[in-house]
C-alpha cells in the first residue's frame, strides 16, 4: 500500500511537537513534512518558543525524508492550515494531516492510508478522519467506517482532487438558505446552527479552517469516512491556541479496530451524525441561543483586539 506525505502542524508549544514525534517514531512514516508557524510580534518570549518548536525536528532519528515549512511571521492558524496543506497536495497529491496536540495510536496511520486508497477515485469522498467520539451505543457497526457529514480536523487525510475545492471566502455556507443547509443537516434547526456558525467564521470572530472546509465539501455533495472506533486522543484542550471552552464530548480510549477490503462496507451512519450534531456541535434550540450569545462576546473581544492593536 502506497503510503501518503505525513504534514505535522505546530507552532509555538516544542512539548507538544515532541510527544508527537514520539509516537510518530512508532508509525515511521517515509515522508514527513513538518509546518510551523512564525512568531507573533506582539507576544513577549514567543520568537524564541517557535525556534525551539523548529528545533525538535532534531530529535527525527529513523529513516524518513522530512521537508520543513517555517514561517518567520505569524498568520494564524486559518491561513496555516490552509498554506501547509496547499503547500502538500501541491507536491504530492494527497497528504495526511496532524496538529501537535493531536496523539496518534497505532492504527491511524494504516488506517488514513487504507481508506485514501480505496476511495482515492470516489469523487463524493473528500476527507478521511482518525478520531471517533460517538460512544458504542450510537454507532451501527463496532468494526470499520461509516461515511459522515462531519469532518474531523485533529488528524485526517485528502486528496488534491477534494483539497482543489477549498473556499476561503465561504461562498457556499455564506449564500445558501437555510432550506438548503437543511438538505444536509437534517433540519431547519441544524441549518440555523450552521448558519451563525459560517458567518461566525466569515466575520472573523473565530478563526476557523475547519467551517471552511466543512462548506467547501457540503457545496460538493461530499461525505467523509470516519473510524468506527477511536484511533487518537487530543490534547489541545489544556492550552489549544482556539480552544477556548472544554469539550461538549468525552475524550474516548484508544481502541483497536477491524477493516480490510473485505469487511470494511462503509455506510452512511445517520445516528451517528445526529449524536454528533446534537453533542458535539449543538445543533438544537439552546445551541443556537448559546451561538448567538457567543457571536456577540466573540465580536466584543474582536473589536477590544483591534483597538489594542491601534495603540500599541
Amino acid at each position: 500500500m502506497e503510503s501518503a506525505p505525513v504534514l505535522l502542524l505546530a507552532y509555538n508549544r516544542p512539548e507538544k511537537l515532541s510527544q508527537l514525534i514520539q509516537r510518530i517514531r512508532v508509525l515511521r512514516p517515509s515522508v514527513l513534512l513538518v509546518s510551523v508557524d512564525g512568531p507573533k510580534i506582539s507576544k513577549p518570549g514567543d520568537k524564541d518558543l517557535v525556534l525551539a518548536t523548529q528545533k525538535v525536528i532534531q530529535s527525527i532519528d529513523w529513516d524518513v525524508k522530512i521537508e520543513t515549512r517555517f514561517r518567520a511571521e505569524n498568520i494564524g492558524l486559518r491561513l496555516a492550515v490552509q498554506d501547509s496543506v496547499n503547500w502538500a497536495i501541491s507536491q504530492y497529491g494527497k497528504v495526511i494531516v496532524i496538529e501537535d496536540d493531536a496523539v496518534p495510536g497505532p492504527q491511524l496511520l494504516d488506517f488514513l492510508n487504507f481508506n485514501l486508497q480505496k476511495f482515492a477515485d470516489e469523487q463524493k469522498v473528500m476527507h478521511v478522519s482518525g478520531y471517533n467520539v460517538v460512544p458504542p451505543q450510537n454507532l451501527l457497526s463496532e468494526t470499520g467506517s461509516r461515511f459522515s457529514r462531519y469532518p474531523e480536523s485533529f488528524a485526517w487525510a485528502t486528496w488534491e482532487r477534494a483539497w482543489k475545492h477549498y473556499d476561503e471566502n465561504l461562498t457556499w455556507g455564506l449564500e445558501s438558505s437555510v432550506r438548503d443547509i437543511a438538505k444536509i443537516t437534517g433540519s431547519t434547526t441544524s441549518a440555523l446552527r450552521w448558519k451563525l456558525n459560517f458567518h461566525d467564521a466569515a466575520a472573523g470572530r473565530i478563526g476557523s479552517w475547519a467551517y471552511r472546509w466543512i462548506s467547501s465539501m457540503w457545496s460538493q455533495n461530499g461525505t467523509t469516512v470516519a473510524p468506527n472506533r477511536n484511533l487518537l486522543s487530543y490534547s489541545g484542550f489544556d492550552e489549544g491556541t482556539h480552544t477556548v471552552r472544554s469539550p461538549r464530548w468525552k475524550d474516548l480510549p484508544i481502541e483497536n479496530l477491524s477493516f480490510s477490503e473485505n469487511d470494511n462496507l462503509t455506510i452512511t451512519d445517520l445516528e451517528a451524525d445526529n449524536w454528533t450534531g446534537s453533542s458535539v456541535f449543538r445543533e438544537n434550540p439552546s445551541g443556537i441561543i448559546d451561538g448567538v450569545a457567543s457571536s456577540i462576546v466573540l465580536e466584543i473581544r474582536k473589536q477590544w483586539r483591534l483597538i489594542q492593536n491601534r495603540f500599541n
